[in-house]
């Protein structure tokens, strides 16, 4: 984040904390409930948000030597990603193209010289080749070229890793403009310098809650003193944050309590991370947060329209983490882990609460503004001709 925002944001919230005031949009918003469970319009999510969209699936710190592989399953799409010895990321179906099992079982690993299926050992090699057919003189004519591991395309910026999870025809580009898709956030990725943050933390959390609710849960700071009065509350000023939009992606930041101590000092020492954290909601799935010393990411996939695995994970610059003790880190995931405890335990009930009657429609107040955003980019997504990244 460029220093000229944090000045505005910090100086936006300072003004909130003087009046009373809350970052508030022009009304009130709504999006209808039957969007979190209706089968139809799941079917929908799924085909064109996680099948057409960019979608983080791994980290660079996962891929940095040749050989180096992760596989994820959580867009209902196989994948495996791996670095070649000439230095470039992959993305393929982690599907055999002899009879259609798993060729890489792991989650992740190094040192890969070839992926070989454990059904009848067909052999791929990092670019995807099909190089080994067992009994090949006797199997019987097979063109090799034609029989390679299904490409994806996929890109590497700002120490994240996106798959667009839908496979490729033969010739067709494996590249795609990760910078266009991302406006107008490149900038503010780019300051905080991750491709060199390690993977410290990294585990599936599985809430009986629709995709969207588990997003729903990171855009407003309303209910932090209600349902975090133990945890998260005590560390921030009550529902003190500014928001922006901006293209199908959000900035905001959450005010620490210790915010008015900047009062009186000269903006050049003002530095946003000592005084908040900085939420990016990366369309359409996807939340980063900027704490003083890490990042949490979490990616939100659909399992049923009532049920959603998220995955939660830390990274950490190489010399905060060799700072600080293995204890400090575990403290800080935890406590993470804790707040999502109490999140989705009231989410849950908020998603069997849909089909009761109760509402017709999920009510935005206009300091939740991001939320209508929210649903808003996410109804022109499904009802537009998806985006070929």
């Amino acid at each position: 984040m460029q220093h000229a925002d944090q000045v505005a944001y910090l100086e936006r919230m300072l003004g909130m904390v003087r009046n009373n005031t809350r970052d508030d949009g022009p009304g009130l918003s709504h999006t209808p409930v039957e969007t979190y469970y209706d089968a139809d319009r799941f079917r929908r999510e799924v085909d064109l948000l996680f099948r057409r969209h960019p979608i983080v699936v791994g980290f660079s710190s996962q891929l940095r030597r040749a050989g180096d592989f992760v596989t994820h399953d959580h867009t209902g799409q196989p994948i495996l990603v791996t670095r070649g010895t000439d230095g470039l990321l992959r993305a393929f179906l982690n599907v055999c193209r002899h009879r259609g099992a798993t060729v890489e079982p792991k989650a992740c690993g190094a040192n890969k010289r070839a992926f070989v299926c454990a059904y009848h050992g067909w052999s791929y090699d990092l670019t995807g080749r099909l190089v080994g057919i067992t009994d090949g003189a006797m199997f019987g004519d097979v063109d090799r070229a034609a029989y390679g591991l299904r490409r994806l395309k996929v890109a590497e910026k700002h120490g994240l890793v996106w798959v667009v999870p839908t496979a490729l025809a033969n010739g067709e580009d494996a590249g795609f403009d990760i910078d266009a898709y991302l406006e107008p956030l490149g900038a503010d990725l780019s300051g905080w310098d991750m491709q060199g943050w390690e993977l410290h933390n990294s585990q599936p959390i599985r809430p009986r809650m629709n995709w969207k609710l588990v997003i729903d849960t990171f855009l407003e700071l309303y209910h932090f003193r209600y349902l975090h009065p133990g945890t998260v509350y005590p560390l921030f000023l009550d529902n003190v944050a500014t928001y922006e939009r901006m293209g199908s992606h959000m900035r905001w930041a959450a005010a620490k309590r210790t915010l008015t101590e900047i009062e009186g000092q000269p903006t050049e020492s003002w530095r946003i991370r000592d005084h908040a954290i900085v939420f990016y909601q990366l369309f359409p799935n996807t939340v980063l947060t900027y704490t003083q010393d890490h990042c949490g990411v979490f990616t939100s996939f659909p399992v049923t329209p009532d049920e959603s695995v998220m995955q939660f994970s830390v990274l950490v610059p190489p010399e905060e983490k060799a700072q600080k003790p293995e204890s400090y880190w575990k403290k800080n995931v935890d406590f993470f882990a804790t707040a999502l405890v109490e999140d989705f335990g009231i989410g849950e009930t908020i998603q069997r609460n849909f089909r009761s009657g109760a509402n017709r429609e999920q009510t935005f107040g206009k300091f939740e503004k991001a939320l209508g955003w929210y649903h808003e980019e996410v109804e022109r997504a499904v009802l537009s001709s998806p985006p070929h990244a």
